[in-house]
């Protein structure tokens, strides 16, 4: 028993100097994490236990100090990590974040140098040599494993950690969902926030869910599902431009900026529809207020920090204005001046019922920001060869991306809005002169990533941006603030359009619906986990929704002929890009872009092109090829 108790006081010691140094890296400062520790010490060592849980395998293995060290960097490595990602962004490192890894791997040169990048792959090099050398050379415990009393051990610890949690939620020590991250990772701990961010995902079965509490929220809690006499005519094209990372740099109180960078947008506030937004994130998170401003959903109700685009959308179709407005005659698109794989959009956009999807593979004459993002000036001819590709009314959902960081100062930041602004003028004075009915609703995703708190901001808060609604149909110049799950309905019914569940349960709340705050978000949580997860009362048991064919691309490409010009391939067609790539038999070969209608792949030997199939395809920096064209067709 003297070796089992050595090895308990060597775990714990560990783990209490894991939990300090990984709090410190977190909060920056000795004194905040002595203000942590003297307030929260209960928390402390909930952490301390959660650390240790992992360690107690030493009971069960016989390399113990080989093992205590792969611990130790693992839970030491999880706490620079969210050290470095608090450096760029607010949002701390969550279990969402290893779902982004693709993602954020093809866009770490936008934040790092190469020189950084490959300081990074010789350290991951020399760790992974460490270890290896680690496991040659610290030597295995002579002792007998003894696997009986280790396994009791470790049951025991689990039971006691498992414990010690379900005990602190029961007494509001520590919350079970967080709606603000950032907020919850100092009150409550890196390692309890992310091993809560891990393992608790989805939305959990509300209290309140039954078959008669859905069929009361249908009768009493949604607007008359119609449309208010809306013919082909009048009904507007809906267009919804999500800004990345834009807000009014006024509202920051130590900004000195000698002049206004978004006069335009500030113009349109004055004389549209408009007011604050309130978004699910900070300095990060795009896709998260893109979930809720396209399907009406709160994702307060989800796990910590959870992207539902990686974990349900992945495999269900779910209810969206997009399916809202489908059903009513619209036509639904997607862009986004960014690569079509990041968040798996060109995967997720089939489930929320969008028709075409048009990333940045399938743009021309793209001009990058010196960061190396698109600037958003291409998404206004995007848009309008959206409306232009249908005869009826259209939804467009536009996401753009030249606000994104990093930012090598607040001066660089501004500069970028201020170009995002002349789009926003040069957008609204082009739609100006189309002769149809058209809402544009322009809005920020999140603020941008810097360090500063809620008391520097003269509304109180880093969850608001702004909203603004131009139209040229009249509507009234309402000043309202919404969230961001409420933004579309809010927008739907200015106009007079009542589609859709989620659309629909906002609606009534909006037009003095009985219920109380409370009672909203309660029954706002039952809907959405009976469409998601649930029985589907409100569909009668049944998903309506399947997902969409996507096309990819409003003009998609197209090869009308192949030339063999000694060892050169001249693919000739519509609508190729910079990102067309010629591929035989389905292996990319170096392309040159010539023009829309032409691309060459040089210097191919003659028996690789001999005989080959033919065929483009779209490739990004990630190397995923989002559709194939092949000549001829099969």
């Amino acid at each position: 028993m003297k070796t089992y108790a050595r090895w308990l006081g060597r775990i714990l010691a560990i783990s209490i100097l894991l939990n300090f140094l990984i709090e410190l890296i977190s909060r920056k400062s000795f004194k905040s994490l002595i203000g942590y520790l003297t307030e929260s010490p209960f928390v402390f060592f909930l952490n301390t236990l959660i650390i240790i849980l992992p360690f107690t395998v030493v009971f069960v293995v016989r390399r113990k100090i080989f093992a205590c060290m792969i611990l130790s960097l693992t839970w030491l490595g999880t706490g620079i990590i969210n050290g470095i990602l608090l450096i760029f962004r607010t949002t701390p490192f969550t279990g969402s974040d290893l779902r982004l890894i693709k993602s954020a791997i093809s866009i770490a040169g936008m934040y790092f140098t190469w020189y950084q990048m490959i300081l990074m792959a010789v350290g991951a090099v020399l760790v992974v040599m460490g270890c290896i050398l680690l496991w040659r050379s610290v030597p295995a415990s002579r002792d007998k494993v003894r696997y009986g009393t280790g396994i009791c051990i470790i049951a025991a610890a689990f039971i006691i950690v498992v414990g010690s949690i379900t005990g602190a939620m029961k007494a509001e020590v520590v919350a079970v969902r967080f709606g603000n991250l950032a907020a919850a990772y100092h009150a409550y701990g890196f390692p309890y926030c992310f091993a809560n961010s891990l393992f608790n995902t989805g939305i959990p079965k509300p209290d309140n869910y039954s078959t008669e509490a859905m069929e009361v929220i249908q009768e009493e809690e949604l607007m008359p599902q119609n449309t208010y006499l809306l013919d082909e005519e009048t009904k507007p094209n809906v267009i919804m431009v999500q800004l990345e990372s834009f807000f009014d740099p006024s509202l920051w109180i130590n900004s000195k900026l000698d002049h206004d960078p978004i006069p335009f947008f500030r113009q349109l506030q004055k004389n549209y529809p408009s007011g604050y937004l309130s978004v699910p994130s900070v300095g990060a998170g795009t896709a998260n207020t893109e979930f809720e401003s396209i399907t009406g959903m709160n994702l307060d109700f989800f796990g910590p920090g959870e992207y539902p685009y990686k974990t349900v959308l992945t495999t269900t179709p779910c209810e969206s204005v997009a399916f809202d407005l489908k059903n009513i005659g619209y036509k639904a698109h997607a862009i986004h001046n960014n690569e079509g794989t990041f968040y798996d959009r060109h995967t997720v956009f089939s489930q929320l019922g969008f028709d075409t999807f048009t990333p940045i593979e399938y743009m021309n004459n793209i001009e990058r920001n010196p960061t190396g993002w698109c600037k958003d000036k291409i998404l206004t001819g995007e848009i309008i060869n959206a409306l232009d590709s249908t005869e009826g009314p259209d939804y467009i959902y536009t996401i753009s991306v030249q606000g994104h960081g990093k930012y090598p100062d607040f001066q660089y930041y501004c500069e970028q809005i201020e170009e995002m602004d002349q789009f926003i003028r040069a957008l609204v004075n082009t739609l100006r002169t189309r002769q149809e009915p058209i809402v544009l609703v322009l809005y920020g995703d999140h603020l941008p990533g810097f360090e500063w708190n809620e008391v520097e901001m003269r509304n109180g808060s880093l969850y608001q941006t702004q909203y603004v609604v131009w139209n040229n149909m009249n509507l009234p110049n309402e000043k309202k603030n919404v969230e961001s799950y409420q933004l579309a309905a809010h927008v739907l019914d200015m106009v007079g359009i009542h589609e859709g569940t989620m659309m629909r349960f906002h609606q009534k709340y909006f037009n003095g619906g009985r219920r109380a705050k409370k009672i909203y978000l309660e029954d706002m949580k039952a809907l959405e986990y009976d469409i998601l997860y649930g029985d589907r009362e409100v569909y009668h048991g049944v998903n309506p929704y399947d997902s969409t064919e996507l096309q990819m691309g409003i003009n998609p490409i197209a090869i009308s002929k192949v030339v063999f010009n000694d060892s050169n391939i001249l693919v000739f067609g519509e609508n190729f890009t910079h990102y067309s790539q010629i591929c035989l038999n389905g292996k990319q070969v170096e392309t040159t872009f010539v023009w829309p209608e032409l691309i060459i792949a040089k210097d191919v030997p003659e028996k690789k092109g001999n005989g080959a199939e033919i065929s483009v395809k779209q490739i990004g920096r990630d190397k995923a090829a989002l559709g194939e064209e092949i000549f001829p067709k099969e």
